[in-house]
């Protein structure tokens, strides 16, 4: 069973088996990071969650996720800079900004950095379920 860990209350499901997807859920508001739980619950990836870049970045440096949801407007650090951040301390992790800020030069910005994908809030659960699946696919050339 997932365990209350660190300074955001969030939760770690811990890993027990490496062929499952670890995805790190990165939110500073602790209602959509419970959104996005239960919009993967029942998938049977591993989820962790953070509440801030500064947070995000010790995780993904720890934990090396399959899959980052990572918003933008955070505390201590942009989405934009731990995006950055994530993708030199692990270039395999496929991370997917979810935001409540769409221009069409945000998602361009967030996408140039490495962002794998864009989902703009709000959003249905569907929405970012097929979103996590479609990073996942083994890559077609």
């Amino acid at each position: 069973m997932a365990e209350p860990s660190g300074g955001c209350n969030h939760w770690v499901e811990p890993i027990q088996n490496s062929t499952v997807p670890n995805v790190l859920i990165v939110d500073d508001d602790a209602f959509v990071r419970a959104y996005l739980r239960d919009a993967l619950a029942g998938t049977g990836y591993f989820l962790s969650e953070a509440c801030n870049g500064d947070e995000a970045v010790d995780l993904v440096s720890s934990e090396r996720p399959d899959v980052v949801l990572l918003d933008l407007l955070m505390p201590k650090q942009s989405g934009l800079d731990a995006l950055t951040k994530i993708r030199d301390l692990s270039p395999e992790s496929k991370i997917i900004v979810i935001s409540s800020l769409d221009s069409d030069l945000l998602v361009e910005q967030a996408l140039s950095a490495g962002a794998r994908g864009f989902v703009a809030k709000p959003f249905h659960p569907l929405e970012v379920l097929g979103a996590v699946q479609k990073v996942l696919q083994p890559e077609t050339r």
